[in-house]
């Protein structure tokens, strides 16, 4: 069996609820299908949404391809996630839920944006990509909202070289999430819902599952490599950091403000011409894309800065001490 939920698809899907930890999980095969099916099992396809345009092109095309309106909002220049103080304002007759991203797996006011969308009456889906790993203090991460969303591509702390999951704390969305990944059927062989081809394969679980037994270790490694690599970029003394909030983060990427778009820039392309890849996530914000309207592309200041000046450095469990210092040498020779 390669397909169909098999007994990979299930002992992974146990697995993960476990480490998450996540009252229901379905697994399914990539970590965009994951926003748009949590999308649909949430809403009806119609309205505004609010969200931020700082993330990755994936977020807001997956809430166009389900039918609703992204209404921008702008980020919290510390955080770089949905400022929850500019959120209750824009929840109009016309917005009927709010899609935050988690970003570089930070869940910073995610606790809060739950809490207004509650009082406010509308739904709440978490873009949880980068968040496999992420350890808060009390409740878990994915019981705040109305489901969260996760990536497995191979990029993230864990993968299962191409995957993702919808976690939710709720029974009957996790139940439509799991027939709308299978066409829409149910057991009875009834098509309930007008569902899409979005199941996980055998291979890519057994993969997850070899992963997830090296995962605590990996995370170890990255945050190692963080710490390494701010004590080496201290001395420069104009890098900045985004501040995060979680008591053990998954160090999935490694992100540095530089001074100005152009100090980005120009570092990107030196290290670039060392063969050193580096990342401008997530810049252009995905509300300058061409293909949403004008008149959908609200001013966000924080955001459009903070686009301009951010950089992600390599950063995965392989990575050495020695690549670190050769990275930061070439920063320092591109910003001198």
């Amino acid at each position: 069996m390669v397909t169909n939920g098999g007994p990979y698809v299930r002992t992974l899907e146990r697995a993960l609820q476990r480490y998450l930890p996540a009252r229901h999980l379905v697994a399914v095969a990539n970590g965009t299908l994951a926003l748009q099916l949590a999308l649909r099992a949430v809403g009806r396809g119609q309205g505004e949404v609010v969200t931020t345009p700082f993330t990755y092109a994936a977020t807001t095309t997956a809430l166009v391809w389900e039918g609703y309106v992204p209404r921008f909002v702008d980020i919290d220049r510390e955080t770089f996630n949905l400022d929850p103080e500019l959120v209750p304002r824009q929840l109009g007759p016309r917005v009927v839920g709010v899609l935050p991203v988690e970003v570089f797996g930070n869940p910073a006011g995610c606790r809060e944006l739950a809490r207004i969308a509650r009082e406010k009456s509308r739904w709440i889906v978490f873009d949880a990509a980068h968040c496999t790993g992420v350890r808060t203090a009390g409740r878990s991460l994915f019981d705040l909202g109305d489901a969260s969303t996760l990536s497995f591509h191979a990029t993230k702390s864990f993968h299962t070289f191409e995957g993702g999951a919808v976690a939710t704390p709720h029974r009957d969305i996790a139940a439509r999430v799991a027939r709308l990944r299978s066409f829409g059927f149910e057991a009875s062989g009834d098509v309930a819902d007008p569902g899409i081809n979005a199941k996980l394969t055998e291979p890519a679980a057994a993969m997850g599952l070899v992963n997830l037994r090296h995962i605590e270790r990996w995370i170890r490694v990255r945050r190692a490599r963080v710490r390494l690599y701010r004590d080496l970029l201290a001395p420069l003394g104009t890098i900045e950091y985004q501040r995060v909030e979680a008591v053990r983060p998954s160090a999935t990427y490694m992100p540095i403000l530089l001074p100005t778009r152009r100090s980005r820039d120009r570092v990107h392309d030196a290290l670039d011409k060392e063969g050193i890849r580096t990342r401008r996530y997530f810049f252009p914000l995905t509300s300058d894309f061409s293909f949403v309207p004008r008149g959908l592309r609200r001013r966000c200041p924080v955001a459009t800065e903070i686009a301009g000046r951010v950089l992600c450095l390599p950063l995965y469990h392989q990575l050495t001490e020695r690549d670190v210092r050769r990275v930061v040498a070439g920063i320092s020779r591109a910003l001198a």
